[in-house]
C-alpha cells in the first residue's frame, strides 16, 4: 500500500500546486468583483472607469468560475475519479489552460521587458503589474506539468495485458 501511495505522490503534488495556484488566482478577482481597488497605485482613475462597467464585474466572475474549475480538475485527477474518457478530457482541459496562461503571461512578460527597456515603467506603475505576469507563467507551468504527468501515466484500463 505504501508503494501505491508513493507512486501517486508526484501527481498529487502537481494537483495540490495547481489547486493552490487556482485558489490564490481567484482571490483578487473576487476582491475586484466586489469593488476593491487597493494595489492599483496611481492609476485608480483608469481602474474606476473599468470598475464602473458591468463587463468588468462579469469578467471577474468568469475568472473566479474558471479558477474553481481548475481546482475541480486538480481534485478529480488527484483523486483518480472518473473513467478514462473523463480523465482524458480533463488532461486536455489542463493542457489548454496551461497554453492559455503561458501565452498570457509570456506576452505580458515581453511587454514588461519592453517597458523596462524604454523606461516606460515608472514609480506610478503598480507593483501588482510586475507580479501578475510571472504568476501567469507559474500557473502555466503548473497546469502543463500536471497535464504531462497524467498524460503519460498509464490508466487502470490500459495496464492489463493486450491480446494479440
Amino acid at each position: 500500500m505504501a508503494s501505491g501511495r508513493t507512486a501517486r505522490w508526484p501527481g498529487v503534488a502537481w494537483c495540490v500546486a495547481v489547486g493552490a495556484w487556482s485558489l490564490v488566482f481567484a482571490v483578487p478577482h473576487i476582491y475586484w468583483a466586489a469593488g476593491g481597488r487597493t494595489g492599483l497605485g496611481t492609476r485608480t482613475t483608469a481602474a474606476d472607469a473599468a470598475f464602473d462597467q458591468l463587463w468588468f464585474f462579469v469578467y471577474n466572475l468568469v475568472i473566479v468560475v474558471l479558477a474553481v474549475c481548475g481546482v475541480v480538475v486538480a481534485l478529480v485527477l488527484a483523486g483518480d475519479w472518473g473513467g478514462f474518457l473523463l480523465r482524458r478530457w480533463l488532461v486536455f482541459a489542463a493542457t489548454l489552460a496551461g497554453v492559455a496562461l503561458l501565452l498570457r503571461g509570456g506576452l505580458g512578460m515581453i511587454v514588461i521587458v519592453a517597458d523596462l527597456a524604454s523606461a516606460a515603467l515608472d514609480n506610478r506603475t503598480p507593483l501588482i503589474l510586475l507580479v501578475i505576469e510571472p504568476y501567469f507563467v507559474l500557473g502555466a507551468l503548473l497546469f502543463l506539468g500536471m497535464a504531462a504527468h497524467y498524460r503519460r501515466r498509464p490508466s487502470e484500463e490500459t495496464t492489463s495485458p493486450r491480446r494479440p
